[in-house]
C-alpha cells in the first residue's frame, strides 16, 4: 500500500495533537465545561489549517525512474 500524501499525514497529526490538548484540558481542569462545538471546531480548524499550509511533496515521472 502506498503512503498517504504528506498533507494528509500533517493534517492528521495536527488533529490528533489538538485531541491530546483538549484531553489534557479536561484532565487537569475537569470543573471547566467547554461546548462540544468549540472542541470539535477547533480540532477540525487546526487540522485544516496545517493541511492547507503544508507543502506537498509531489513525485514526478523522473522521481519514479
Amino acid at each position: 500500500m502506498n503512503r498517504p500524501s504528506s498533507t494528509i499525514t500533517a493534517a492528521t497529526l495536527a488533529g490528533m495533537g489538538m485531541t491530546v490538548v483538549w484531553g489534557g484540558v479536561k484532565t487537569f481542569l475537569p470543573e471547566v465545561q467547554f461546548d462540544p462545538m468549540l472542541i470539535s471546531g477547533s480540532t477540525t480548524f487546526a487540522a485544516a489549517l496545517v493541511g492547507y499550509f503544508k507543502r506537498e511533496n509531489v513525485l514526478t515521472a523522473e522521481d519514479l525512474g
